[in-house]
């Protein structure tokens, strides 16, 4: 029986891309070893990394300032994985660039995988503080380990492309869909219902989300925010918090489990992703939440953005604000009157089988035999 190993700084079990990952190959017979913040529960053997304390890891800051970065990075939680797992994998996997130093001391040699995601270089390129003390210390991750890897996995044309001309490493277009969901477009008779999910970010600017609703009648339309926040993000999170308070028609909704959260969604009626290209990574961005609102059988509304427009237009998904104004949002929204949702409903529910993983998943299945 072959072995793979998946490295993930997250909770395995509410990170979707490595989730799947996990299930399907246990599905074929693989056994999957993982490490991250907390297992999946479906794994055959899992090992814990913990986060560095929040006090000790603003005194590390001193050691990205000062270039010392194999001092920053193998600190003593890593250095504890290193003792304790054994290196006998035919392929690791490793999501995101700062996991590929780990991955390759525990691959011994054997094929790695780097799930990026993103465009690591330019991962957070808005935030000063990101700039002035972390962004050197990933592009030395990138260009000291990813010329080393035996290819990249990553979710939108625009990234794929940037990592090709750059690296000179195969690169593969593996995109975040979900599993099919056997769900029925809903239809409500009261207030058309709005919803975003995702985590909270400055870089997204879901403030534009809160303002647009000053355009929209408020026995008309209701807005939905279920935001997943953290320790450096919960001020965020508080800030839209009180922007919303002049408006009776915003909710904010408490998170909602991962493996719910489509179905969930099903009762709404529009899915919002209006996030402006404040760096490289949101203007080529293709989340998650897009294919889970098809999953939810919704219509999508989204920003004049590059990924997403491609399947909103060829599929008839929902419509594109013609600016990245809360004005042009609302405009947008507006337009659309309740027969029209529905029709964009129905066509979520038409490509629901198109737009889920089960036919991606074999392409990642031949990724990963090509290393066997």
């Amino acid at each position: 029986m072959k072995t793979i190993l998946i490295l993930s700084y997250t909770d395995l079990k509410k990170d979707p891309r490595p989730y799947r990952q996990i299930s399907f190959l246990k599905s074929k017979g693989f056994r999957v070893v993982t490490v991250g913040l907390s297992k999946s529960s479906l794994e055959d053997e899992f090992f814990q990394i913990r986060k560095i304390n929040p006090f000790f890891r603003l005194f590390r800051l001193i050691l990205l300032l000062f270039k010392f970065y194999h001092l920053f990075y193998w600190d003593k939680y890593k250095k504890q994985i290193l003792k304790i797992l054994y290196k006998d994998f035919d392929v690791v996997i490793a999501h995101e660039v700062r996991l590929l130093p780990l991955a390759f001391e525990l691959a011994n040699g054997k094929p790695v995988i780097l799930d990026a995601h993103e465009y690591s270089p330019l991962n957070f390129d808005d935030s000063l503080i990101w700039r002035l003390f972390i962004k050197d210390y990933y592009k030395y991750l990138c260009d000291t380990f990813i010329p080393k890897v035996s290819c990249i996995l990553t979710v939108s044309d625009g990234i794929v492309n940037m990592y090709i001309d750059n690296y000179k490493v195969p690169t593969y277009l593996i995109v975040n869909l979900p599993s099919f969901e056997d769900l029925k477009p809903t239809k409500n008779l009261q207030k058309i219902r709005l919803i975003h999910h995702g985590i909270v970010s400055s870089s997204r600017k879901l403030e534009l989300m809160i303002d647009a609703m000053e355009f929209l009648d408020e026995n008309l339309y209701e807005l939905n925010l279920i935001l997943v926040r953290n320790d450096f993000t919960v001020n965020y999170y508080h800030k839209l918090i009180n922007r919303a308070k002049r408006f009776r028609n915003i909710n904010f909704l408490e998170p909602v489990p991962r493996e719910e959260l489509i179905e969930f969604c099903n009762q709404f009626d529009l899915g919002i992703i209006f996030c402006p290209p404040t760096n490289f990574n949101i203007k080529h961005g293709l989340p998650n939440k897009f294919f889970e609102f098809v999953q939810s059988r919704l219509g999508i509304i989204i920003g004049p953005d590059i990924e997403m427009s491609k399947y909103v237009l060829k599929y008839e998904l929902g419509v594109r604000a013609k600016d990245w104004s809360p004005l042009g949002l609302a405009s947008a929204i507006k337009l659309l009157e309740r027969d029209e949702i529905f029709r964009f409903k129905s066509n979520s529910d038409k490509v629901a089988h198109i737009l889920s993983s089960e036919e991606q998943n074999y392409v990642f299945l031949n990724i990963i035999n090509q290393f066997l």
